[in-house]
Protein backbone atom coordinates (compact mmCIF):
# COMPACT_ATOMS: atom_id res chain seq x y z
CA UNK A 1 0.00 0.00 0.00
CA UNK A 2 1.31 3.50 -0.79
CA UNK A 3 -0.40 6.91 0.15
CA UNK A 4 0.10 10.11 -0.32
CA UNK A 5 -1.62 13.52 1.39
CA UNK A 6 -2.20 16.56 -1.08
CA UNK A 7 -3.58 19.94 -0.20
CA UNK A 8 -5.83 20.97 -2.13
CA UNK A 9 -4.60 24.87 -3.62
CA UNK A 10 -7.57 24.85 -6.95
CA UNK A 11 -9.95 27.86 -5.79
CA UNK A 12 -12.34 26.03 -7.18
CA UNK A 13 -11.56 22.39 -5.13
CA UNK A 14 -11.64 18.75 -6.34
CA UNK A 15 -14.37 20.18 -9.10
CA UNK A 16 -15.88 18.07 -12.22
CA UNK A 17 -12.94 18.96 -14.26
CA UNK A 18 -10.58 17.98 -12.22
CA UNK A 19 -12.34 14.87 -10.83
CA UNK A 20 -12.23 13.48 -14.29
CA UNK A 21 -9.27 14.02 -14.92
CA UNK A 22 -8.24 11.87 -12.15
CA UNK A 23 -10.64 9.48 -12.76
CA UNK A 24 -9.43 8.38 -16.20
CA UNK A 25 -5.78 7.93 -15.28
CA UNK A 26 -6.53 6.14 -12.21
CA UNK A 27 -9.10 3.52 -14.36
CA UNK A 28 -5.80 2.66 -16.05
CA UNK A 29 -4.44 0.72 -13.58
CA UNK A 30 -5.17 -2.47 -12.34
CA UNK A 31 -4.57 -1.18 -8.54
CA UNK A 32 -7.58 -0.05 -5.72
CA UNK A 33 -6.94 3.61 -6.04
CA UNK A 34 -9.06 5.76 -3.43
CA UNK A 35 -9.13 9.45 -2.17
CA UNK A 36 -10.20 10.38 1.61
CA UNK A 37 -11.49 13.58 2.39
CA UNK A 38 -13.13 14.90 5.44
CA UNK A 39 -16.21 13.51 4.06
CA UNK A 40 -15.22 9.96 3.25
CA UNK A 41 -13.50 8.34 0.87
CA UNK A 42 -13.77 7.95 -2.95
CA UNK A 43 -13.21 5.16 -5.22
CA UNK A 44 -10.88 7.46 -7.95
CA UNK A 45 -11.77 5.22 -10.65
CA UNK A 46 -15.96 7.31 -10.25
CA UNK A 47 -15.87 10.40 -10.77
CA UNK A 48 -19.11 10.64 -9.38
CA UNK A 49 -18.12 9.38 -5.75
CA UNK A 50 -15.00 12.23 -5.80
CA UNK A 51 -17.69 14.94 -6.64
CA UNK A 52 -19.41 13.59 -3.88
CA UNK A 53 -16.28 14.17 -1.52
CA UNK A 54 -17.01 17.87 -2.18
CA UNK A 55 -13.34 18.74 -1.48
CA UNK A 56 -12.46 22.29 -0.73
CA UNK A 57 -9.41 24.64 -1.34
CA UNK A 58 -7.05 23.93 1.58
CA UNK A 59 -8.61 20.45 2.64
CA UNK A 60 -6.08 17.76 2.45
CA UNK A 61 -7.15 14.61 0.37
CA UNK A 62 -5.07 11.47 1.12
CA UNK A 63 -4.62 9.22 -1.84
CA UNK A 64 -4.30 5.04 -0.99
CA UNK A 65 -2.61 3.17 -3.49
CA UNK A 66 -2.93 -1.09 -3.29
CA UNK A 67 -2.43 -3.50 -5.89
CA UNK A 68 -0.15 -5.33 -7.91
CA UNK A 69 0.79 -2.05 -10.55
CA UNK A 70 0.57 0.39 -7.27
CA UNK A 71 4.03 1.84 -8.08
CA UNK A 72 3.30 2.55 -11.25
CA UNK A 73 -0.05 3.88 -10.44
CA UNK A 74 1.44 5.95 -7.57
CA UNK A 75 3.76 7.83 -9.63
CA UNK A 76 1.65 8.93 -12.77
CA UNK A 77 -1.00 10.07 -9.97
CA UNK A 78 1.53 11.64 -7.75
CA UNK A 79 2.18 13.98 -10.73
CA UNK A 80 -1.03 14.63 -12.15
CA UNK A 81 -2.60 15.59 -8.57
CA UNK A 82 0.29 18.07 -8.30
CA UNK A 83 -1.33 19.73 -11.67
CA UNK A 84 -4.62 19.52 -11.25
CA UNK A 85 -5.15 19.83 -7.19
Amino acid sequence: MISYEYVISDRQGLHATNAMSLCRAASEYKSSITLKGRKGKADCKNVLALIGLGALQGECLELVIEGEDETQAAGFLKGLLRTIL
